[in-house]
């Protein structure tokens, strides 16, 4: 199977419209352990649900605080919640990525291994990471970040599509290895395609384990 079969619907997906809607009582509990957060619930959660999009996202980055731009980053990623303490630990850890992250637009590699290094000692995942890196508009070597959650990981290890079999390693133990691999691999493809590199990101997240050849 080809990314380039399916190029024509790739290049209308709506990437930055893709929303998810998240409940006040999902979050509720989290406001008695981080001050600004329930400042950020209070002022977010006017009805009993939210919906935020890519677009809102990236029209935060810069112009919110950082914390409530992490906040709505991780509704929107996790409208049904993070596992476990995995939000507790991104509350206790804000300041560690504004230090890591904020006010820098381009890393390399080296960059990024140290950043992870840092981050595993905190419990927070390349999920989150990634998620956060996206929608700050990281760039690695004049490629912007993008998210690789296990969705991904899983469409690329069963190797559905031909131009993505050199990231076939990838696995939840190594993915911080390829990460770098992974947005190069999907840059040139966006290029060779003429699409946006969230497009195809996307189409990997709706379609890429739903999709069969017809023989």
């Amino acid at each position: 199977m080809k990314l380039s079969s399916y190029i024509d619907l790739i290049k209308v997906l709506p990437y930055k419209e893709q929303s998810f809607k998240t409940s006040k009582e999902t979050w509720v509990k989290y406001c008695n352990k981080n001050k600004d957060f329930e400042k950020y619930y209070n002022s977010m959660f006017i009805q009993s649900t939210v919906e935020i999009s890519r677009g809102d996202l990236f029209s935060m980055v810069g112009k919110e605080d950082f914390r409530d731009t992490i906040f709505s980053i991780i509704l929107w990623g996790y409208p049904r919640n993070m596992r476990g303490n995995s939000f507790e630990i991104v509350l206790k850890n804000i300041e560690k990525l504004k230090e890591l992250i904020n006010g820098r637009n381009c890393f390399d590699e080296n960059d990024f291994l140290e950043i992870r290094k840092q981050l595993n000692k905190t419990g927070i995942g390349l999920s989150t990471l990634s998620k956060i890196l996206y929608f700050f508009e990281i760039q690695f070597s004049d490629v912007r970040s993008l998210i690789l959650d296990s969705r991904i990981i899983d469409v690329i290890q069963y190797e559905k599509f031909d131009e993505l079999k050199e990231l076939r390693g990838i696995t939840e133990f190594s993915k911080d290895k390829y990460y770098i691999r992974y947005i190069k691999t999907m840059g040139e493809l966006s290029n060779k395609y003429k699409c946006e590199i969230d497009q195809l990101e996307l189409f990997l997240f709706l379609f890429g384990n739903n999709l069969k050849t017809i023989v």
